[in-house]
C-alpha cells in the first residue's frame, strides 16, 4: 500500500490583520475537561472507567450499550483485526447499511485501523471507485445483510469481515474472517483514524485522511460550542459514513461522556419517537432535513413533549423560513454551524449566552480563518473574499495526488473554495461556493441570492439556481424549483415576482418545476445534475 501524501503542515503563526480574532474561551463555552488523550480509544476508556454503566449508544427497540461494553467492543474488535494481521495502517473499509451498526463499526475500527466508511446507498461501480484506489485490506459486511460492498470485495479478492451480532436486539457483534490477511503493522499513533471521500458536487473527488489527533480536536470544539455533557444526548441523524454525521453527531457526544441515540429511520420523521421516546437533548440536520421536520410538526394536531435545547444545522444554507419555524414550535434555538469534510467543524452559532447571529455561521475560533482576495491576502472587515482555515482540525493533505495539495494549500491556510465575509465583530457569512458562482456576461451572480428570492413566494418549497451555457455571455442563470403540495407554477407570474426583488439580470431566464432536487450526501444541491438535466431547455 503506498505512504499517504502530505502537504505542507499548518504553521501556529498569528493570522493577518483582517483574519478572525474573536472567539469564544474555553470558559465562555461552558465546562471544559483536560484533554490528555492522543486516541479515541483513550477517551472513551476513561469514560468507561469513571461511569462504566452510563449510556454511550441507545436505539430504538435495542438495548442501551454502555461505555463499558462499549470499551469491551473496541478492545474486541482490535483483538480481532491484530490477530488477522491487521494495524494501525491498514484500511479497512465498513460497508454496512444498518446505520447503529455501521456508527459501531466506524469508531471501533478507526482505533485499530484506518476506518473507510461506505455510504450505504452506494452503488456496485461507485464503491469499486472507492475501494480500489485506497488499496483497502479488508471489507467489513454484517452478517445476513445483502452488500454491494461485498460484492465488490469477492470480485477484487479483498478478504471480507463479517461482523456477527451475539444477540438480535443488542450492539455488540464479534469480527469473523476465514483467512489471515498478513503482518500486523504497528505504524505512528499520527496515522489516519477514518478516510472520507469528498462528496464530489463541484470537482474530482478526492480522499480525505483525518487523524486521531483532527477528530479528538472537532470533538473538543463541538463540546466547548454547544456545552456538551454526560447528561446530553444527540439524536444522529445525519449519514454517519460522512463527517458531519460522524464527527458532529458520533464522536463529540461519546468524547463528551453523552450518548448518541439513533432512531428506526433516519429518514422517516417520526416526532414522538425522535423527540419523545429516545429523550434526546439535541440534533443536528442537513436543511433538507430540517425541512422535512417542521413540515410533520405543521401537521401534528400538537407540538411534541421533548427535552431538546437546541438544534444544529449544517451542509448548506438552513432557509430562514425554516428556521424560524422549527424554533417556534419546539422553541429551541437552531444555529447553523459550518464545516467540510477536510477539516470537519469551522464554525458554529452559539447557544445563549454564547454569541449567535442570524443569518451566519458564528464566530470562528481565533486565528483559523482568513478571508482573502484573489492574490491570497487578507481584505477588510464585511467584504467578500475566498476563505481559507488552519488549525488542528484541518487535515494535512489529500491521500490521492499532490496536485490537489498544490491547488487547496497556500502558505499555511486551506482553501475551501468557499466564498464568505467576515463583519467586525468576527461573524462568518457564508455566500457562495467558488466554483458555483454563476458568471453571466461577466458579472457574478451569487445563486444564494436568487435561491433566497424564489423561496419568498408561498408556494415554492425549495429553489437550486444554476448556470446554463449562454451564446452572447458565456452564462445565463436557470432555476429549479419544488412546489408545495397541490400548487401550480405559471412561469411568467414567477418571474414577475422575482422581478420585485432582484435586478434584472438576475431573473432566472428558465424556471423548471420538479419533483425532487437532486442532492448529495451531505445534503448539497448538485448543481452540475441539474445543469445537465436542463442543458439547452
Amino acid at each position: 500500500m503506498s505512504a499517504p501524501t502530505t502537504s505542507r503542515l499548518l504553521n501556529d503563526e498569528k493570522s493577518g490583520p483582517h483574519s478572525a480574532s474573536v472567539a469564544p474561551s474555553a470558559e465562555d463555552c461552558g465546562p471544559d475537561a483536560p484533554y490528555g488523550h492522543r486516541r479515541i480509544e483513550e477517551a472513551i476508556r476513561d469514560y468507561a472507567r469513571s461511569d462504566p454503566a452510563a449510556h454511550a449508544i441507545v436505539t430504538s427497540g435495542g438495548r442501551p450499550l454502555s461505555y463499558s461494553r462499549l470499551a469491551g467492543q473496541l478492545e474486541d474488535v482490535a483483538g480481532a483485526l491484530a490477530r488477522l494481521g491487521l494495524g494501525r495502517s491498514s484500511r479497512v473499509a465498513v460497508g454496512v447499511k444498518d446505520v447503529p451498526t455501521a456508527a459501531l463499526a466506524i469508531v471501533a475500527v478507526s482505533c485499530s485501523a484506518a476506518a473507510v466508511p461506505l455510504d450505504r446507498n452506494l452503488a456496485a461501480a461507485e464503491i469499486e471507485t472507492r475501494l480500489l484506489p485506497l488499496d483497502v485490506d479488508a471489507v467489513c459486511v454484517l452478517a445476513g445483510e445483502s452488500s454491494a460492498a461485498e460484492t465488490v470485495a469477492r470480485k477484487h479478492g479483498i478478504p471480507v469481515l463479517e461482523l456477527i451480532r451475539e444477540h438480535e436486539r443488542e450492539l455488540p457483534f464479534r469480527v469473523s474472517a476465514r483467512c489471515d490477511l498478513g503482518a500486523a503493522d504497528g505504524s505512528a499513533a499520527g496515522d489516519a483514524a477514518v478516510i472520507f471521500q469528498t462528496s464530489g458536487t463541484t470537482a474530482e473527488p478526492k480522499f480525505v485522511p483525518c487523524t486521531h489527533e483532527s477528530l479528538l480536536a472537532s470533538a473538543r470544539q463541538v463540546r466547548r460550542w454547544l456545552r456538551l455533557g454526560k447528561d446530553d444526548r444527540c439524536l444522529s441523524v445525519a449519514p454517519p459514513f460522512f463527517s458531519h454525521g460522524l464527527t458532529f453527531t458520533i464522536l463529540a457526544p461519546l468524547l463528551s461522556g453523552g450518548s448518541v441515540a439513533f432512531p428506526s429511520s433516519s429518514i422517516d420523521v417520526d416526532p414522538s419517537e425522535w423527540f419523545e421516546a429516545l429523550q434526546p437533548t439535541w440534533y443536528s440536520a442537513s436543511p433538507t432535513l430540517h425541512l422535512a421536520i417542521s413540515e410533520r410538526l405543521a401537521a401534528a394536531p400538537s407540538p411534541p413533549a421533548h427535552r431538546l435545547r437546541l438544534a444544529a444545522s449544517g451542509g448548506a444554507r438552513l432557509p430562514e423560513s425554516v428556521l424560524l419555524d422549527l424554533q417556534r414550535r419546539l422553541g429551541i434555538p437552531v444555529l447553523e454551524h459550518y464545516g467540510m469534510t477536510e477539516a470537519s467543524q469551522i464554525s458554529s452559532n452559539l447557544p445563549a449566552p454564547g454569541p449567535c447571529k442570524r443569518g451566519t455561521v458564528g464566530i470562528p475560533p481565533a486565528s483559523t480563518v482568513m478571508i482573502s482576495d484573489g492574490d491570497g491576502r487578507a481584505v477588510p472587515p464585511g467584504e467578500k473574499g475566498e476563505i481559507r482555515i488552519r488549525g488542528p482540525n484541518v487535515m494535512k493533505g489529500y491521500l490521492n495526488g499532490p496536485e490537489h495539495d498544490r491547488d487547496s494549500f497556500s502558505d499555511g491556510w486551506f482553501r475551501t473554495g468557499d466564498i464568505g465575509s467576515l463583519d467586525e465583530e468576527g461573524f462568518l457569512t457564508l455566500h457562495d461556493r467558488v466554483k458555483e458562482v454563476i458568471n453571466r456576461g461577466g458579472e457574478s451572480i451569487s445563486p444564494f441570492e436568487v435561491e433566497a428570492a424564489a423561496l419568498q413566494h408561498p408556494d415554492v418549497r425549495e429553489a437550486v439556481a444554476f448556470s446554463v451555457p449562454h451564446p452572447r455571455l458565456g452564462e445565463d442563470v436557470s432555476l429549479a424549483v419544488v412546489l408545495r403540495p397541490g400548487a401550480a407554477l405559471d412561469a411568467g407570474e414567477f418571474r414577475r415576482f422575482l422581478s420585485g426583488r432582484l435586478s434584472w439580470n438576475k431573473v432566472p431566464r428558465r424556471v423548471h418545476a420538479i419533483d425532487r432536487i437532486p442532492r448529495g450526501p451531505g445534503g448539497k444541491a448538485l448543481r452540475r445534475t441539474l445543469r445537465g438535466l436542463f442543458l439547452g431547455r
